[in-house]
């Protein structure tokens, strides 16, 4: 597993930070906050992961599934680079 390093909000989380928190001052907080709380952060790390480790073992066996995943990626995207695709 990679280590975590203090990283940038998804774009997620601060597309739903912007709907809650008005004072722009602590919208990336919140956004922080938001990505942290719900594990997505997380998550999308571990899906990274498992792509970059078996995504040709996925896709001989279960294309749309892979392209489910990347996808899904995509959408959950930050602006940091994919490291999967």
């Amino acid at each position: 597993m990679i280590p975590r390093t203090p990283l940038s909000p998804t774009e997620g989380a601060l597309r739903a930070a912007t709907e809650i928190e008005t004072d722009g001052s602590r919208r990336e907080a919140t956004a922080n906050l938001i990505d942290r709380e719900t594990g997505l952060r997380e998550l999308s790390e571990i899906l990274e992961e498992i792509i970059a480790e078996a995504g040709d073992l996925i896709e001989g066996r279960s294309p749309e599934l892979l392209a489910e995943a990347r996808a899904a990626l995509r959408r959950s995207a930050d602006s940091a680079p994919r490291r999967a695709e």
